[in-house]
């Protein structure tokens, strides 16, 4: 039987971050896997997990809880048995909502065994999230055993104020919020799961097993892509770290609608450049990993003109 840990935490909360540090600093010498299933379709958090030399499996084309011809399903089998691993690592979408994700990763129960739900969860966008995106962001925390704050204000009474926020939606999950990297293994490791998730436990044992052909699950991508737009594009030109801040600046302030992710892998003049942007936080740095796309997500997002704008024209 397989470890599997599920990571989530709504768009731009820090998940890849967290899946490498936990690959630094719990998982040593461990053969870990991750799924990675983003709502973009470039493939950037994918390319930063291979640079940490982490294997990486992706589906873009769909979310991991609908049919997807059992894409999700059988890639569970097939890295089980080709590779073995001592880890699975699941990232679902920052739009998916993680009840669906573990009753998706319940069906393989003959494979894996499900050891934690970790939620990320901005402190910074909290109380805005909440309000404008509801269930897509509550239910990831409602679901979660283990949740740990990103991007921390400083403000000690910021934190204690979100964490009694956090409390009204579940009141059983382990709440972290010390720096990632000096949180004990054992912490990320195991722990008591909540109410809620074993309640989706007893639902899956007396479901029937999943049929040879998989049935068709209603699917958060279909309801998440009638709310979110995703604009992923290419750019081949080689730029600096201020040139790139400025294309990103230019879309932020003139496009229309609200980003509220962005992320990107370019060609810098000494090495590839990697950029994340969510509202309030714009990060470029330096990378190994490889690639030259784009991705912007966000509501009532053009994508000609983010294009345009981001060429500078």
């Amino acid at each position: 039987m397989t470890d599997l840990y599920i990571i989530s935490g709504f768009l731009g909360a820090g998940k890849t971050t967290l899946i490498q540090t936990m690959s630094e600093h719990v998982f040593q010498d461990q053969k870990i896997v991750v799924i990675e299933n983003d709502f973009g379709e470039a493939g950037i958090d994918a390319s930063c997990l291979k640079s940490c030399e982490i294997m990486v499996t992706s589906i873009n084309a769909g979310c991991i809880c609908c049919s997807m011809s059992g894409d999700f399903h059988k890639a569970i089998g097939q890295i089980v048995k080709e590779y073995g691993p001592d880890v699975i690592v699941v990232e679902p979408s920052g739009v998916g909502k993680l009840s669906d994700i573990i009753k998706a990763c319940l069906k393989r129960k003959d494979l894996v065994m499900i050891r934690r739900c970790v939620t990320v969860v901005d402190e910074r966008n909290f109380d805005k999230y909440k309000e404008n995106y509801g269930d897509f962001f509550m239910n990831q925390i409602r679901y979660a055993d283990l949740i740990l704050l990103s991007h921390q204000s400083g403000n000690f009474g910021k934190v204690e104020e979100t964490i009694k926020k956090i409390r009204e939606m579940n009141q059983e999950a382990r709440i972290e919020a010390d720096f990632w990297d000096s949180i004990p293994s054992s912490v990320f490791l195991t722990g008591e799961r909540t109410a809620a998730a074993k309640e989706l436990e007893r639902e899956s044992v007396q479901s029937p097993k999943i049929p040879r052909f998989f049935k068709t699950l209603s699917s958060p991508f279909g309801l998440a892509r009638e709310i979110f737009t995703s604009v992923t594009f290419e750019c081949h030109d080689i730029l600096t770290e201020e040139q790139l801040k400025e294309k990103i600046n230019r879309v932020i302030r003139h496009g229309d609608g609200t980003i509220l992710r962005g992320k990107g892998i370019m060609r810098g003049e000494t090495g590839g450049l990697l950029f994340h942007y969510i509202p309030g936080m714009l990060k470029v740095e330096s990378s190994t990993a490889e690639g030259n796309s784009i991705c912007f997500i966000g509501t009532g997002l053009k994508e000609q003109q983010i294009k345009s704008l981001f060429q500078g024209e």
